[in-house]
């Protein structure tokens, strides 16, 4: 009864949480559906080589979170010619902002914030062109409305256009909500503290990081508080990078829109990525 309760409780507390940022990613997305032309959008990923590039700046400029930046992928991908610039949204969105590089510093210092901002954007454009080279986007009419159907009410496209992104990612995100407390409940945090500072410690910090949903700017202070019980400062870095770069819910909502072998690629690149990340930073800059 006990565990019951508390997966109430957590299914309750990851839904608070997330709900209100998914909302506001959708009511943003759907105005610019219903009242824009996208034109900027589209030119910014026309040029394939350059695209990724493009969609990390802007990833790194918007205050979105690992979960309330799904509508906004959604828009990228249904309008770019390959996966790639989505994916460097994808990396960059819930890690890079700049509430996180602030709250870095403030927490952890330059070198971390340098690290963490460099490191990020190296990783998100290599995943975007390896990405981009394994999987062929198939051509698909677009998601998004035309010029000529904006003109028969802009009002009724914002309305299909929320309830569309709401329905189809939506259902997705809960199930990942659903999965990320039942791990949240039966697994206790405990099972890492004696491996700190280990080997061991990074990808088993990865593997616990992803399932726990962490809002963006969250992670800072909770990655500061593991130092302070005896994990390393590389050890944090591993935590704030595979909380805030994926989480189940996002995993279950991309689902939606990207191939299951890319997702698997992508869930596989932010493990190896957040371990090593944590490794070479107490190796190089921590001790």
């Amino acid at each position: 009864m006990d565990y019951f309760v508390d997966f109430l409780y957590n299914f309750y507390t990851y839904t608070k949480e997330i709900l209100p940022y998914f909302l506001v990613a959708l009511l943003v997305v759907s105005l610019l559906e219903a009242y824009t032309s996208l034109s900027w959008l589209k030119k910014l990923t026309s040029k394939e080589k350059v695209a990724p590039i493009y969609t990390g700046i802007l990833g790194g400029l918007l205050p979105l979170c690992s979960c309330s930046m799904i509508p906004v992928a959604n828009l990228i991908n249904s309008n770019s010619k390959s996966y790639a610039p989505v994916v460097s949204f994808l990396i960059v969105a819930p890690v890079i902002s700049p509430v996180t590089l602030i709250l870095t510093y403030g927490l952890f210092g330059l070198k971390m914030t340098l690290f963490r901002l460099f490191a990020t954007f190296t990783f998100a454009l290599i995943m975007a062109y390896l990405v981009g080279y394994l999987f062929k986007k198939p051509k698909s009419l677009p998601m998004f409305s035309t010029e000529k159907e904006k003109s028969s009410g802009k009002p009724r496209i914002f309305l299909s256009t929320f309830r569309k992104e709401a329905l189809s990612v939506g259902k997705y995100l809960i199930m990942g909500i659903v999965v990320a407390s039942a791990i949240k409940t039966f697994i206790p945090p405990s099972l890492v503290s004696p491996f700190a500072g280990t080997p061991f410690s990074y990808p088993l910090l990865s593997l616990v990081a992803v399932p726990i949903y962490v809002c963006s700017g969250e992670e800072v202070p909770i990655a500061k508080a593991l130092t302070q019980i005896g994990l390393t400062q590389g050890n944090a870095l591993t935590f704030m990078l595979g909380g805030t770069g994926t989480c189940l819910p996002t995993l279950f909502a991309v689902l939606k829109f990207l191939p299951k072998g890319l997702v698997v690629l992508y869930l596989t690149g932010w493990f190896i990525f957040s371990s090593i990340s944590g490794l070479v930073y107490d190796i190089i800059l921590y001790n």
